[in-house]
């Protein structure tokens, strides 16, 4: 199974993600070896991901960020944070990519453990993932950076000098051969061979001149041919990923995307799941299987102790059903050693043994020290203490027995206890395997012509758009405001211009709502203004024709003629998940149009209130009403500035 991008991978992506270029870094993440950028294209939002060693594509499948950003995200935000991506390239033939940022380059390493180094517009390294020193070059702070001896680029090799290196080594077979002088790699190598007609195995030295331009040929054909990005199955499993149809795989399971990047995605990102489920519950197994070993330990406990503590009561009760028995051994024994001394008493013990005596041949044990004789009754030893009375002796091992329960009913409870923790580990493990991975598929629709402006849809039913800065401000006037519109703007300076589809025949409600949302998607919010004046007009009276010396800026028009004013517009708004066009979305607009499409929703208006924290509050709410919403995407429908919460309804 394929683990990282081959050079020939990286040929085709850098080509296709060409596209990116002038697109805006919003933010950078780091987590382990993987590079992150959250862009701003001329698509929408877009995320690269760039894993040393590994892989570089657009992803869908977003880890979540770590809670604290790591030295070198910081530094990666600092530089790059806010620039524009000026190029992507490719490094000659090698697993190396360049990402230029303004006066910045981010290269990654694909080849073996791999790197991910940040150099300045001199070439000296900033930042990196890993601080190395190699025979021949140095990753370290301020060390200029090079790249890894070069090797031969089958894109560039002349025909002559192709078979100058063919030649080189005559008894290696072809595949060999590729692999070896031209930097392609094994399945690159077998698929040439195959292309051009040749065996893989073919020793170079029976090819002639003519064979090895059939096989150059086909290399260049080859690292050209048309993309057709697929991701090929073994035995229903995934194999490999390729940015081109590979005869290799004839007859496999294939499944084919659009684009490359789409490929790669499916292809690492379904790794990613998999590794992400595994770590997931990695700490809580590890801490299961400790807990099953103390179990295991804690119940073989319990059985000595259960043991100990039946042997011991059943000892103390046998010399109570023994009681003439005991009785008159332990007179005998403590005669006989206190007239005879305890070694006559020993010897006499081992002649009686020998006669058949009954009593000696109960004996099994004498210990002078304890002065204790050890006998065999119904099968069971039975230590007797000579200077203690019968009842003494039983009493020694009732009290054994008492020891034993405690021990036995402390180490149940520390069993229970141990029992209780693995019981909630195997709940926690069946939780965490439900739960959401930290790596999540965003499914991204298209968007919709309308996304690209602030919008709504008025408690009347009408459409109504709002410009998000000067280029859509200008966007919305001039392509999309027609005759049947009308138009609104706030009496704030940088207002958004806000166009009702249709407008003229929407009612007064409609009108009032759209005059709101202009002065509330002004800066009149984020001065914290309760209320504000909005007018509107009619298509025909806004111009890009400015008065005789004056000039209009982008997103700038002017409105001549009657302006139909509405005075105190109040600034509040609610936020809520409203279906439209057959689809859901979570849209911020006022009260009584949000009301009329969806019962639950939350009010919102100026306030102390963080718009980030606002944010979050936001999301959480939402959240528990079964909506999962990203927090860009509640930044981009909110107005500007904080806020507070008035309301929750629903």
């Amino acid at each position: 199974m394929k683990e990282e991008m081959s050079s020939v991978d990286i040929r085709y992506i850098v080509r296709e993600l060409q596209w990116l270029v002038g697109s805006r870094v919003d933010k950078v993440y780091h987590d382990g070896d993987e590079v992150r950028f959250k862009l701003r294209t001329k698509e929408g939002r877009a995320d690269l991901i760039l894993e040393a060693g590994k892989r570089f594509h657009l992803t869908s499948y977003i880890k979540e960020a770590p809670k604290q950003p790591s030295s070198f995200t910081m530094l990666l935000r600092k530089h790059l944070g806010g620039g524009f991506i000026d190029a992507i390239e490719q490094h000659q033939f090698d697993r190396i990519v360049k990402i230029r940022i303004g006066n910045y380059t981010l290269i990654g390493e694909l080849f073996r453990r791999g790197n991910i180094i940040l150099v300045d517009s001199e070439n000296k390294i900033v930042a990196a993932l890993r601080y190395e020193e190699y025979k021949d070059r140095a990753i370290k702070p301020k060390a200029e950076y090079k790249f890894p001896p070069a090797r031969e680029n089958p894109l560039e090799v002349s025909f002559e000098r192709f078979l100058d290196l063919m030649r080189e080594e005559p008894e290696l077979e072809l595949v060999r051969a590729l692999a070896r002088k031209l930097n392609m790699g094994g399945m690159y190598a077998e698929e040439i061979s195959l292309r051009a007609g040749f065996e893989k195995t073919t020793p170079v030295k029976e090819l002639s001149d003519e064979d090895l331009k059939r096989v150059y040929d086909e290399m260049i054909r080859t690292f050209n041919d048309e993309p057709k990005p697929n991701i090929v199955f073994k035995d229903g499993v995934m194999h490999d990923v390729v940015p081109i149809e590979l005869k290799i795989y004839e007859g496999f399971e294939k499944r084919y995307f659009p684009t490359f990047s789409e490929a790669l995605d499916e292809y690492f990102g379904k790794i990613t799941l998999e590794k992400a489920k595994i770590e997931q519950t990695k700490k809580l197994e590890e801490k299961k299987r400790g807990l099953m070993a103390t179990l295991r330990k804690q119940e073989e406990m319990l059985k000595g102790f259960e043991k100990a503590m039946r042997e011991n009561q059943e000892i103390g009760d046998l010399i109570y059903a023994n009681y003439t028995l005991i009785e008159r051994l332990l007179e005998e024994f403590r005669k006989a050693t206190e007239t005879l001394g305890w070694d006559e008493f020993r010897r006499r013990i081992d002649e009686g043994k020998k006669t058949g005596n009954k009593v000696a041949l109960m004996v099994k044990g004498i210990d002078p020290k304890e002065k204790a004789v050890t006998i065999e009754l119904d099968g069971k030893k039975v230590k007797l203490y000579l200077e203690k009375s019968l009842g003494e002796n039983a009493e020694i091992y009732y009290e054994k027995a008492k020891k034993f329960r405690h021990k036995y009913e402390g180490a149940l409870k520390a069993y229970e206890d141990t029992k209780r923790k693995l019981e909630e580990i195997e709940k926690l493990i069946e939780e965490e395997q439900k739960k959401e991975l930290n790596v999540k598929k965003l499914e991204r629709r298209k968007r919709k012509w309308f996304e690209k402006f602030r919008w709504f849809v008025s408690s009347e039913g009408f459409l109504v758009l709002a410009g998000k800065d000067a280029s859509t401000n200008e966007v919305l006037v001039k392509k999309h405001m027609e005759d049947n519109d009308l138009y609104c703007h706030a009496d704030v300076y940088g207002a958004p211009h806000v166009v009702i589809k249709d407008g003229q025949k929407a009612g007064e409600k409609t009108i009032f709502e759209a005059c709101q949302f202009a002065v509330s998607m002004s800066r009149a919010w984020s001065q914290g203004l309760y209320s504000a004046d909005a007018y509107w007009a009619y298509p025909n009276q806004v111009t890009k024709q400015a008065p005789s010396g004056e000039y209009l800026g982008k997103g700038a028009f002017m409105v001549y003629g009657k302006r139909n004013w509405m005075h105190g517009l109040p600034l509040k708004l609610a936020v809520g998940v409203i279906n439209y066009d057959g689809e859901e979305y979570v849209v911020c607009a006022p009260v009584e149009a949000i009301k009329a499409h969806t019962d639950k929703y939350i009010v919102i208006r100026p306030g102390s209130m963080k718009k980030g924290e606002l944010v979050k509050k936001l999301r959480g709410i939402l959240k528990k009403w079964g909506y999962e919403v990203r927090e860009e995407d509640l930044n981009a429908i909110l107005p500007p500035g904080g806020g507070e919460i008035v309301e929750v309804v629903g």
